[in-house]
């Protein structure tokens, strides 16, 4: 399967990219409790997210989440966003140092315990997703052959997806492909018979879809400037920069922090500051 190929390249390599690819730190939906407290809780945290992406309300989002699982521990949903949260958590800080990666870790065992225990009371693709997400982040400092040996239950959590959950979290599984292309040098993807340029269809498609989804742009930038296609590039950059982030009101600060990551992006590929070239 493309999923199993992709997977082994990314061993081949010593690389988990399952590692790199939180899409928010959020669901596409809010969980539901028929709790009023928790349901409470949950709608506080979403609206932090809703106003903006930082640690701040990351940290905030958690705090509230963890009790709102206290009131409703086995709402499946809402604990894989807490997963989530974790995850999103321990990505956003530093890993220059053991000391940095063993501080990372503990919140990517807090997600993968989080999204076992959600797995438990109902398989979803948010589920999987978190599971195989932190499972990877675990594991993202060890070495080759214990990251090799946690390949089969990733694969296994991405083909549930792949088979359950098509389109999910507005294309995730493509921007995994793409991501894939990307990182993983070309000799390994020829070893592998993958075709960058079908990955690249499949982002086309992604972005076809749910074309208010900013992040799809941002990877699809990446993979042609990978291709030394800076000029294009730098257009797709351009697009995303001049569209207007609250066109889709759920995702509208996830799309901000999509946009300053463009412009991060656009600085490092010209050496200017946007929109100069």
């Amino acid at each position: 399967m493309i999923r199993d190929r992709l997977m082994v390249s990314v061993i081949s390599c010593g690389i988990l990219l399952a590692v790199t690819f939180s899409v928010a730190a959020r669901e596409p939906k809010k969980p539901v409790s028929q709790k009023p407290e928790a349901q409470a809780l949950i709608d506080q945290a979403w609206a932090g997210l809703d106003e903006e992406m930082s640690l701040k309300t990351i940290d905030q989002a958690i705090a509230l989440e963890e009790k709102a699982v206290k009131a409703d521990p086995n709402n499946a949903d809402l604990l894989a966003e807490l997963a989530d949260e974790y995850w999103q958590r321990g990505d956003l800080m530093p890993k220059n140092s053991d000391q940095d990666y063993a501080a990372r870790k503990v919140y990517f065992q807090k997600g993968l315990d989080t999204a076992t225990r959600s797995l438990a009371v109902k398989e979803t693709a948010a589920g999987h997703y978190w599971a195989a997400t932190n499972l990877a982040s675990v594991n993202e400092n060890a070495s080759i052959f214990k990251q090799a040996s946690i390949f089969l239950d990733l694969s296994k959590h991405m083909d549930w997806i792949d088979q359950n959950a098509k389109g999910y979290k507005y294309g995730a599984t493509a921007r995994f492909s793409s991501e894939v292309s990307v990182r993983v040098p070309g000799v390994v993807i020829k070893m592998v018979g993958q075709d960058p340029n079908e990955n690249y269809e499949r982002l086309k498609d992604a972005i076809a879809t749910e074309p208010r989804f900013f992040q799809n742009y941002t990877y699809q930038a990446k993979f042609l400037y990978h291709q030394g296609k800076k000029d294009e590039a730098l257009n797709t950059l351009d697009q995303v920069l001049k569209m207007d982030p609250n066109a889709f009101p759920e995702e509208r600060a996830y799309n901000k922090f999509e946009q300053s990551r463009a412009r991060q992006y656009w600085k490092e590929w010209t050496g200017k500051d946007y929109p100069q070239r």
